[in-house]
């Protein structure tokens, strides 16, 4: 399949998945408010860090392998699943040990905490393990629907904003929703094994693709390590400065949520660039394509600035309650810093797909280096204002650094990436096109 197809396909399926995704943000924080879904994905973004690590970079190296036929699928999945639950025992003794120390939690609430780890860590890694498989069949229908199927059956469980809020009402709430990652990453790995079954035998690869496999794949898990600080480290800065209240974090913690929300459509895209890169088919193509896509994301980020500096006040209260009336300056000031982040992630899948991981890593320690220097020094005084004007810089220079490597390394002017052309038009003409047929 050439890659506009690939790509029209993947726009559908992932951007119905991202949706239901965007639904659930909207209606868990109006039934928390700022203060209370702040609190939960403050929680949440910190069992991230500990999933990234705990990941091992598999979902890499099950793309880069699996695209280019270099060990089989069927010698990885069961490995891939047999990991995600150890991952989630793993993080269970971390969060035990942990809340053992920091006294912070009492003790008939830690074991609580111990589940919830468990749900969202092995979830989040068979759901990320096994995308990663269906992607290298380009079959972005299946796991995308059955994702979004299980986030709208919990959609429909969320009470209503005006609904009585009791204690154990919301502790109902919030175990669903950690148990929603658990769900789906096991509908998704039965799914897998029920429609490969014709593949041939399911099996464990030998010693020296289990190295291979391994080398490639920590290399890969130290570029999201550092990715995940540069994107998310500022939450802790706000969520420790003097000046910002629990609403403050619940505020900017939903600024950044909308702002990974922006990049869905670069994600989507980065999910068709990685494999086929990987699998070497029509790179040329490829090559031009991303810078197209590239314009073509300069003007869709300059619509949002725009919808956001005239209308974002009344529609971030309107969409997420009254607690979230901060919204809307630093939305504004993270938009560019969004924009730098969606070309990147298009160059971030073009190196992973070439086997060029050095270049993703060390774009990302420039980005780090600035992101904790500026938040250190401005976030405590200037609260989440400064920490969103500290984040688009950081990703702007980890975009400057790719985007040096990628012209000095193919010979391609940097400029063809901002400039808007009128051709760009009718590559999106053709794209649906193809989308139709």
């Amino acid at each position: 399949m050439n890659f506009k197809k690939l790509l029209a396909q993947s726009i559908i399926w992932r951007g119905f998945y991202f949706f239901s995704v965007l639904l659930v943000n909207v209606f868990l924080s109006r039934y928390l408010k700022a203060a209370g879904s702040g609190n939960l994905y403050f929680t949440t973004i910190i069992f991230s860090f500990t999933q990234v690590l705990l990941s091992l970079g598999f979902e890499a190296g099950i793309t880069f392998f699996a695209s280019g036929q270099i060990i089989q699928r069927n010698k990885l999945v069961i490995l891939a699943g047999l990991w995600s639950i150890g991952a989630g025992v793993v993080m269970i003794g971390c969060t035990y040990f942990f809340f053992m120390l920091n006294k912070t939690v009492p003790e008939p609430d830690l074991w609580t905490f111990c589940l919830y780890s468990f749900l969202f860590v092995s979830g989040q890694a068979l759901m990320n393990y096994l995308t990663a498989f269906y992607y290298t069949q380009e079959n972005y229908f299946l796991p995308n629907f059955i994702m979004a199927i299980v986030n709208l059956g919990f959609v429909f469980i969320i009470p209503g904003k005006d609904a009585i809020t009791t204690n154990i009402e919301i502790e109902r709430i919030i175990f669903l929703y950690f148990f929603v990652f658990l769900l789906s990453g096991i509908l998704l790995f039965l799914s897998y094994i029920l429609y490969n079954r014709k593949e041939g035998a399911i099996g464990f690869p030998v010693k020296k693709e289990v190295k291979q496999f391994l080398k490639y794949s920590l290399t890969a898990l130290a570029a999201n390590v550092i990715f995940f600080l540069v994107y998310r480290v500022d939450y802790l800065f706000v969520n420790s400065s003097p000046v910002c209240t629990d609403a403050d974090l619940g505020n900017y913690i939903q600024v950044s949520k909308l702002g990974q929300m922006m990049l869905i459509l670069p994600q989507i895209v980065a999910s068709v660039v990685f494999p086929r890169t990987a699998s070497g088919i029509e790179r040329e193509r490829l090559n031009n394509s991303i810078m197209v896509i590239a314009r073509l994301f300069s003007q869709l980020f300059l619509c949002a600035f725009i919808v956001v500096l005239f209308t974002g006040k009344y529609l971030f209260i309107k969409v997420f309650g009254p607690t979230f009336n901060n919204m809307q300056v630093p939305m504004l000031l993270i938009i560019p810093g969004i924009f730098s982040l969606s070309v990147l992630a298009l160059l971030s899948a073009y190196f992973s797909g070439k086997g060029n991981l050095k270049v993703n890593v060390n774009g990302a320690i420039l980005g780090l280096v600035v992101m904790i220097a500026g938040d250190f020094i401005f976030v405590p005084r200037y609260g989440i204002i400064a920490a969103a004007i500290i984040s688009t810089i950081s990703y702007t220079v980890n975009l400057g650094f790719s985007l040096y490597i990628f012209y000095k390394d193919y010979d391609i002017n940097v400029v063809d990436f901002f400039k808007w052309r009128r051709s760009d038009y009718f590559w999106i003409r053709s794209l649906l096109a193809r989308k139709n047929n």
